[in-house]
């Protein structure tokens, strides 16, 4: 989920364990969209799934449970910090049917014949998110549907009004500007996957809000993530992240305010039988 990129240079998360502990409280916000999201696609009993991005296999978990002992999950990721957290957690839950592998999700994967793709906040972090999109349609059998789930910064929201919390926005999509990555990506999924020939595509669109719970934690938690990367590239000072990082903790810890997710799209369609892939540009 989001750290398989090797070599775009665009990826502004910390990773780590740190990393896998932010992706764990994500997670369990989504856990219920993403649910509803993967029923679209049952029966999935018997089949090969890939987690492309899969980070520390949150969503891998899931689909083992989906394809059953006589399906498999393949889960790649470039950040083996959080490929051996997963494994380790896989075998703590007895969990056979899943192998993680450290690889570039923009080279040819280890894996094809795949009924289904899921890819979950990775399109965002890509300069050519069709190069992804190709390696996806290579590893898919004819029928097989990629399931993508990516955010817009352009829409989160608080109550109270909170300057720092929208402060905290306008940095992070700077930093990814920056880096060629793109904080918009999400209202770009269906034309992304229309113009590389995807068929049957469609979309829905979830944003967690709340006044209690891991929701709240999801700003802070990515604020701090990315705050190695503003101060370096020269986007804040350390005396801003400071200013904003306290403010944003403070805010979320009262019990009457109230935080958003950024607006996530989820896009899903199938590669048709027989069709061949035509990588455009259509959709930058």
């Amino acid at each position: 989920m989001a750290t398989a990129v090797r070599d775009s240079h665009s990826y502004i998360i910390k990773g780590g364990k740190e990393g896998r502990a932010r992706l764990a409280v994500i997670s369990r916000v989504l856990a219920p969209s993403t649910q509803s999201l993967l029923d679209r696609f049952e029966p999935l009993s018997g089949s090969t799934v890939i987690d492309a991005g899969c980070a520390g296999g949150d969503v891998s978990f899931e689909l083992a449970q989906r394809v059953g002992t006589n399906g498999r999950v393949v889960g790649i990721d470039f950040d083996e910090s959080k490929l051996v957290l997963a494994r380790e957690e896989a075998a703590a839950r007895g969990i056979g049917n899943i192998g993680f592998h450290n690889a570039n999700i923009l080279h040819p994967w280890p894996a094809d014949g795949a009924a289904l793709v899921h890819v979950r906040f990775v399109l965002t972090h890509l300069a050519d998110p069709e190069r992804f999109l190709e390696r996806a349609w290579e590893a898919l059998l004819p029928g097989g549907a990629i399931v993508t789930e990516d955010i817009d910064y352009g829409s989160q929201f608080c109550d109270p009004p909170c300057p720092a919390f929208d402060r905290y926005a306008e940095l992070y999509i700077e930093a990814a500007r920056r880096r060629g990555a793109d904080p918009f990506i999400g209202r770009k999924l269906v034309r992304l996957l229309e113009g590389v020939g995807f068929a049957n595509v469609d979309s829905a669109l979830t944003q967690p809000y709340g006044r209690q719970g891991d929701v709240k934690q999801v700003a802070p938690l990515t604020f701090s993530a990315i705050a190695n990367e503003l101060t370096s590239s020269g986007i804040a000072t350390g005396d801003e992240v400071g200013r904003v990082t306290a403010e944003l903790d403070a805010f979320a810890a009262r019990p009457d305010t109230t935080m958003s997710c950024p607006r996530i799209f989820q896009a899903w369609g199938r590669k048709p039988v027989g069709a061949q892939f035509q990588p455009t540009k259509s959709a930058a």
